[in-house]
C-alpha cells in the first residue's frame, strides 16, 4: 500500500486527553500490496474507499468493500483485509485510540459495526481529519469533535436503514420510547391507542430489537444518566428525578447493576478524567 508522503500526517498527541488521532492519511494500493492481518488490534482504524474495491474479514464476519463505503477495524478485533487486484482501491483513513473513542462507540451502539456501504456523504469527515495539522494545539480535542459528528451520522444512516424494515406500529413504539426518556411512560396506554395487545407488542419489539420496550427505555435512561454524570453539575438525586426513577436509592442500585459502579463513583471517576485533561 503506497502512502502518499505529502498528505500523510503523523499527528502530535495530547498525552492526557482521552482521544488520540494517531494518523490521518491517503492510501493507494499497488500490485504488490500484501494482505494485512491483525490479531487483537491495538487501536481502531476507520477507512473510506473512494475508488476500487476489496475484502474484509473481521471477528467471524466477511464483507465485500466497494466504492464509497466505510469499514471499521475495531479495537481488539481480529481482522484481515485486502484489495481486489482487478480493481485496486484508493482510500482515506484515520487511526484513533482512547477512552473517549470507546465511549462514543458504546453510546452510539456501534462497537460491532464493521461496514457501512454506499455512504459517500461520510467522505467529508476523513477530509476534515486530514486537515488537522501536526504541531497545532488541541489535536485530540478537535479530532474528537469530528469523530463525534462522524459517529452521529453513521448511527443516523444505520437507524434509517433499520426503520425502513420495521412494521409501522413498532416504529411508532420506538419513537414513543425515544421521545419520552424524561417522561412517565405507559405501554398499556400506547397499546390501547394502537389497538394492539401489550404482550403482542412486547414480543414483536423483542424480536426486532433484542430487548423488551421497558429494557430499551431503561437502557436509554442509563445512557443519558452517564452523560449527565460526566458533563453536568446535576446531583445524583436530580438526575434520578429527571429520568423518572421513583427515588435516588432505586436509581443508584439500578445504575450500579447495569454499569458496574455506583453513580457517585462514576461521577467522581469522570471528574478525575476532566481535571487531568483541563
Amino acid at each position: 500500500m503506497k502512502k502518499t508522503g505529502l498528505k500523510r500526517q503523523v499527528l502530535g498527541s495530547e498525552p492526557d486527553f482521552p482521544f488520540q488521532l494517531l494518523v490521518a492519511a491517503r492510501a493507494v494500493a499497488e500490485p504488490r500490496t500484501p494482505v494485512f492481518e491483525n490479531t487483537d488490534y491495538h487501536c481502531c482504524t476507520v477507512e473510506f474507499v473512494h475508488e476500487g474495491s476489496g475484502y474484509l474479514e473481521i471477528n467471524g464476519h466477511s464483507y465485500t468493500i466497494n466504492e464509497n463505503s466505510v469499514y471499521f477495524l475495531q479495537k481488539h478485533s481480529d481482522n484481515k483485509y485486502w484489495q481486489d487486484k482487478g480493481d485496486p482501491w484508493k482510500k482515506l483513513f484515520f487511526m484513533i485510540n482512547g477512552e473517549f473513542m470507546e465511549y462514543l462507540f458504546r453510546i452510539y451502539r456501534l462497537e460491532k459495526v464493521y461496514h457501512i456501504p454506499d455512504c459517500p456523504q461520510l467522505k467529508k469527515y476523513f477530509e476534515e481529519m486530514l486537515q488537522v495539522k501536526q504541531g497545532i494545539g488541541g489535536t485530540g480535542s478537535r479530532a474528537a469533535i469530528i469523530f463525534h459528528r462522524f459517529l452521529e451520522e453513521c448511527h443516523g444512516l444505520l437507524h434509517k436503514s433499520l426503520e425502513r424494515c420495521l412494521p409501522a406500529e413498532l416504529l411508532e413504539l420506538k419513537n414513543f420510547l425515544d421521545n419520552n426518556v424524561y417522561e412517565k411512560v405507559s405501554l398499556e396506554f400506547f397499546c390501547r391507542k394502537m389497538h394492539r395487545s401489550s404482550p403482542c407488542m412486547i414480543r414483536l419489539f423483542r424480536e426486532y430489537f433484542g430487548s423488551t420496550p421497558y429494557d430499551y427505555l431503561m437502557r436509554k435512561r442509563i445512557e443519558d444518566a452517564q452523560v449527565m454524570l460526566r458533563y453536568s453539575n446535576f446531583s445524583v438525586k436530580e438526575i434520578a428525578g429527571r429520568l423518572r426513577f421513583s427515588d435516588q436509592y432505586y436509581f443508584s442500585n439500578y445504575f450500579k447493576r447495569k454499569v458496574g459502579v455506583s453513580p457517585q463513583k462514576y461521577k467522581k471517576d469522570s471528574s478525575s478524567v476532566v481535571e487531568r485533561t483541563s
